[in-house]
């Protein structure tokens, strides 16, 4: 961007995209370091801060943490995309814009080089990568500028719990076991929430599958009977298909109405929760709170 209206330009076009009614698909696009580029769902995203203009305080031990400022009345930790990421940091005076992000229960900012656009990537234009790099759930490709690219949906998940871990940490180990003979159906593109909630599951003595994408679980359906399922726990943003896709799929599948379903998703925007409401999913629980998916299956699990 060259000039301080280009600036606004795309503060103004991100607040314009995560106010709609419907931001499930719509991506942030950002170059990092090294030319490449990343995205993050704008449902995450607050707003856009050109970030010569903020004030940091640098009193931070933590490595991936720049310094803190007050963004929006939140002491909003900083973080570089490109240090988190491993790619090699530019000089501060290179990185031109902060995203000020809201992961359904902690605030964030990150500092990136610049903002190149906004785009919808549907998940069927997702394909997996997090077997390749834990910090990655997805890759698409993108246009820019005419051009075709190759962008990486970073895993916002594993962020979150590098930055905010130790508060999330839960040993349910010696807990009581849930009694039910029923499947745990969960379905989730993070690498890192996967195998959480795998040890979670084995701790509590409950039959689970566990699935990459939303599309993997409708595929499974056909394979285990309706009486067999407990419970569906789904994530909102995935590859082939998402949450929103799998709700709908079995909502209109008439012998999964009784089925509770729980969304576990740091997506915060207030457009997703009223697209989720309006689906009447049983429960909404933020990530990555494993102890509060415990109450939740105790309490709804058939």
């Amino acid at each position: 961007m060259d000039n301080a209206e280009d600036f606004d330009d795309e503060i103004d076009l991100v607040k314009l995209v995560s106010t709609s009614a419907d931001v499930t698909n719509q991506y942030i696009i950002f170059e990092g370091s090294n030319a490449e580029y990343y995205a993050i769902n704008v449902a995450k995203v607050e707003e856009l801060f050109v970030y010569q203009k903020e004030k940091l305080v640098r009193n931070n031990n933590n490595a991936l943490i720049m310094g803190t400022a007050d963004i929006r009345s939140h002491m909003t930790p900083i973080v570089c995309f490109d240090t988190w990421f491993g790619n090699a940091s530019l000089d501060e005076n290179d990185y031109e814009l902060l995203i000020f992000c809201y992961f359904a229960s902690e605030y964030l900012t990150l500092l990136v080089k610049q903002v190149v656009d906004i785009l919808t990537i549907m998940p069927y234009q997702m394909q997996n990568s997090s077997r390749m790099n834990e910090l990655t759930t997805f890759i698409a490709k993108i246009n820019i500028a005419n051009a075709e690219h190759l962008c990486t949906i970073f895993d916002t998940d594993k962020l979150l719990f590098d930055m905010y871990g130790k508060a999330y940490e839960y040993e349910n180990a010696g807990v009581k076991p849930i009694e039910s003979e029923k499947f745990v159906l969960f379905a989730d593109d993070s690498q890192l929430i996967r195998k959480m909630a795998q040890s979670s599951f084995e701790k509590l003595g409950v039959r689970f599958k566990i699935f990459s994408d939303g599309a993997e679980l409708i595929a499974a359906l056909a394979t285990i009977q309706t009486q067999e399922i407990g419970l569906f726990l789904l994530d909102v943003e995935m590859p082939g298909k998402s949450g929103i896709d799998v709700i709908d799929y079995v909502k209109a599948q008439g012998q999964y109405g009784a089925i509770p379903i729980i969304m576990h998703t740091n997506m915060a925007n207030s457009s997703i929760k009223e697209s989720l409401n309006a689906r009447n999913v049983t429960k909404i629980i933020s990530k990555v709170d494993f102890r509060t998916i415990e109450s939740a299956m105790r309490e709804y699990m058939l």
